[in-house]
């Protein structure tokens, strides 16, 4: 989604546009994404956080020109649940709503009596409060990714799906004159790239140094996600859901038409050993989860009604994102985020500016790859 996000800006600047894809469009992580858009979950640093209420705003702009339904937008909103009788999460959520009310951003705090009347789905079987984020949207990725391709086309670009890049071709002064792809030399002055959880394994290949593929600041998070069939005419949740307790869920419904749920703990079980076994019993657990939390979910549903989807999302060290032009290599730039869905449009806009101009926004300037050690 980043990679093609850019790829759009860039070609609306002009610029002649070649985006390779190894596998098939949102196939990946962005394929199995939860796909929140939200500024709300990065309340601790203002910039960050800033830079992400940016991206939430750049989906509407682009709702405003080419529609919500037309780009997968859903504005649902999103709400944190936390149990009163539990004193520590209780209060870190209601330190996260005065930071959010501090940055101005729109939230609002939902006491027991009202959680029924906003979501009569849910069995509050014990006394909740609630953060209400306002203006926080749900995305069908793939759609969205589709969507964009077909404008990058539109545009003049191309896009070869199912090709690698192999290789930078370097001239005497090192600097970029194209790469070797699978499909052939493509002629490119600027190389973007945006692989996401393989970003340090392609750095490695594109510039024939292996010690980019265990040096470079990333690591890969699994995330798995359980996705229903449709259950209309049912819509269990009217908006994001996540409920901040032990054990956890976050769920949202799905344009499908069912509803998608995740939690940490599942995450976990895969993070430790990814098999088919322990996909479907962490698949169980989070039905369980959902018959034991909403009211109406089907009670005869099991797994192998459901999708199960593994996501490994690009993590860097310090969790914030990497956009910048790799040190020593003009010409070579590189994206690397979570929270790549919400990221997607600001990235996108602030990358292809600095590409085409070659001057830095200062938006990016906290984003550079110089804050890790073996890169200033």
């Amino acid at each position: 989604i980043v990679g093609v996000t850019t790829a759009f800006f860039l070609a609306r600047r002009g610029k002649k546009v070649v985006l390779l894809e190894r596998n098939g469009l949102a196939q990946g992580t962005t394929g199995n994404s939860f796909a929140w858009i939200n500024a709300s979950s990065k309340a601790v640093e203002s910039d960050y956080h800033h830079l992400n209420a940016q991206g939430l705003a750049g989906y509407n702009e682009l709702a405003q020109e080419f529609g919500e339904e037309t780009l997968g937008l859903n504005p649902c909103g999103k709400l944190s649940i936390v149990p009163t009788a539990d004193g520590t999460r209780h209060a870190a959520l209601r330190e996260k709503w005065r930071l959010l009310r501090e940055l101005e951003y729109p939230v609002a705090w939902i006491d027991s009596k009202e959680l029924p009347n906003l979501e009569p789905t849910i069995k509050f079987d014990r006394e909740y409060e609630a953060l209400l984020s306002l203006t926080e949207l749900s995305l069908d990725a793939p759609r969205f990714v589709r969507f964009m391709a077909g404008r990058v086309y539109g545009l003049g670009g191309e896009i070869l799906e199912n090709t690698a890049a192999l290789s930078l071709d370097m001239d005497e002064s090192e600097g970029i004159r194209g790469l070797e792809s699978t499909a052939g030399p493509i002629f490119a002055r600027k190389v973007l790239l945006a692989a996401g959880p393989g970003s340090a394994e392609q750095l490695a290949r594109l510039t024939g140094f292996d010690g980019f593929a265990s040096r470079f600041p990333v690591r890969r998070s699994a995330g798995l996600l359980l996705t229903t069939p449709d259950l209309s005419p049912r819509r269990l949740g009217r908006r994001i859901i996540y409920w901040e307790e032990n054990p956890d869920l976050h769920m949202l419904h799905h344009f499908s038409g069912g509803l998608r749920m995740g939690a940490e703990d599942t995450d976990g079980m895969i993070a430790e050993n990814d098999s088919e076994e322990i996909r479907r019993a962490a698949g169980e657990r989070l039905l369980q989860r959902a018959r034991d939390r909403t009211i109406g979910f089907p009670m005869d549903l099991n797994v192998d009604d459901c999708g199960i989807g593994v996501g490994y999302r690009p993590m860097p060290e310090d969790g914030r994102s990497i956009a910048d032009v790799l040190p020593g290599a003009a010409g070579l730039f590189i994206i690397v985020t979570h929270s790549g869905v919400t990221l997607a449009p600001i990235l996108g806009r602030l990358m292809a500016e600095f590409i085409d101009s070659g001057a830095r926004p200062e938006t990016l300037s906290p984003f550079t790859l110089n804050r890790f050690p073996g890169f200033s």
